[in-house]
């Protein structure tokens, strides 16, 4: 099935455009801890906001990609 909200459509065009970012520190050390995870995710959604689109999914931590 088709997510609908998802397709963005251009003159000539349908498309659906996604990205998947991985940020991996030297030896999976966690930097992002504390307040320091909660201002990142704060700043990524000011400027997902700022600039129109939208982050889908957004996770910080995880030991297994």
């Amino acid at each position: 099935m088709i997510d609908i909200n998802r397709l963005t459509y251009g003159r000539t065009s349908v498309y659906n455009l996604n990205y998947h970012l991985i940020w991996g520190t030297k030896y999976r050390n966690k930097v992002l801890k504390g307040h320091v995870e909660t201002v990142l995710k704060r700043t990524l959604y000011e400027i997902a906001s700022k600039y129109g689109f939208t982050i889908a999914h957004m996770e910080i931590g995880k030991d297994d990609h």
